[in-house]
């Protein structure tokens, strides 16, 4: 079968692919993440003022269906590296930003449309740079571009860990599966939490796209009270997120949990919900009740819920290597960060990568095997 493919390089062209697009993405474990969604897709073009537009590459079969597309996002790109405190820039120009791990597409289809769009973009002679930020280890998207005369750069000095809860029957089943010293720890912090915190504590679920509106308000509350507030400042009340959340709500493709007491929000967990998997994708609390230790209780509560709603689902925590991961996932898979570049004068820089990358593991090897013999 023959397979064509379109660039969709604007706003109303997107509009109008919307649910052709949809209708791929939402397929079981066709897209990585909400944000390969055509609705989320619009709201990163809309909300940037930083000269983003969309450079979708669209498959269709030879009877016009869409099988699958890659989520990409033109943009104009700083490539830097950190060396010893100093962040030395390595290119600036042109790029192409991957939204999510890889290609939209069905299982049975991921294949040649990842094989379809590495022939496009090997194709076009002014693509010099892709952007696989969240890369699942190894990437087929990214071996596919290799072989389009693209080469695949680590940009991670570290590999890490993309931790996830398989699917369980429910979360009965999934404590079930633990030791009984962790379950019993996990469960009483619950009760602890709340004796503390007094008052009316408890944790609220919003999911309708009428709660959107309250949802954004208290999450703007809770989250100028977060250590990451200062580092990544978000307005959670702008507009044209809270329109995005309301469609996503009503597509029931958002789940938000807040803790709240006397109406003062203390802890939140924020995900979307695609494609048979749910992705916490944000979690925090207020510092003044830190020592409570309402965060990882909130995270553990809102995956309980979860399981018990959605059996059979999977729930992902994203890249990291967070304790709460750690206790509460049952698989963790390799990830990382990547460029495929095309080798030109202007992406030579690209180079240094390897070799910091080969020194900073060798080192770090090192340091912890100093620490394993002085603990030994």
């Amino acid at each position: 079968m023959s397979y064509v493919c379109c660039i969709v390089r604007s706003l109303e062209t997107l509009r109008g692919y919307r649910d052709e697009l949809a209708r791929v993405a939402e397929g079981p474990g066709a897209a990585s993440g909400i944000v390969q969604h055509p609705d989320w897709i619009a709201y990163e073009v809309e909300s940037r003022r930083d000269g983003t537009v969309p450079h979708l590459i669209v498959v269709r079969d030879a009877g016009g269906r869409v099988v699958g597309y890659a989520p990409l996002l033109a943009i104009e790109h700083t490539a830097r590296l950190d060396l010893a405190g100093r962040r030395v820039r390595l290119y600036r120009g042109a790029a192409l930003r991957l939204l999510g791990s890889g290609v939209v597409a069905g299982e049975a289809e991921r294949g040649v449309v990842s094989v379809a769009v590495s022939r496009q973009l090997a194709g076009d002679s002014s693509v010099r740079v892709v952007r696989v930020q969240e890369a699942d280890l190894p990437n087929p998207f990214a071996d596919s571009l290799t072989r389009g005369g693209f080469r695949t750069v680590a940009a991670h000095l570290l590999d890490q860990l993309h931790w996830s809860i398989d699917p369980q029957v429910s979360s009965e089943a999934w404590l079930s599966a633990m030791d009984k010293k962790k379950r019993t720890d996990l469960t009483q912090r619950v009760g602890r939490a709340y004796r503390k915190l007094g008052g009316d504590a408890a944790l609220r679920t919003f999911d309708r796209p009428e709660d959107m509106p309250e949802y954004c308000r208290l999450m703007n509350e809770v989250y100028a009270k977060t250590w990451h507030h200062a580092d990544l400042p978000m307005d959670w009340e702008a507009p044209e997120r809270v329109a995005l959340f309301e469609r996503l709500a009503a597509a029931r493709q958002l789940i938000g949990h807040v803790v709240l007491r006397d109406g003062r929000p203390l802890a939140y967990v924020h995900g979307y919900r695609l494609g048979g998997t749910y992705l916490v994708d944000d979690l925090g609390y207020d510092e003044e009740v830190a020592k409570v230790g309402i965060g990882s209780v909130a995270v553990f509560q809102a995956v309980r819920a979860l399981l018990d709603r959605f059996p059979g689902e999977r729930i992902s925590f994203g890249y990291g290597d967070n304790q709460y991961k750690r206790l509460l996932a049952t698989r963790a898979e390799a990830c990382g960060s990547l460029y495929a570049v095309r080798a030109t004068r202007a992406t030579a820089g690209f180079r240094m990568y390897a070799p910091v990358r080969w020194i900073y593991r060798g080192l770090h090897r090192v340091r912890s095997d100093l620490r394993a013999r002085r603990k030994g």
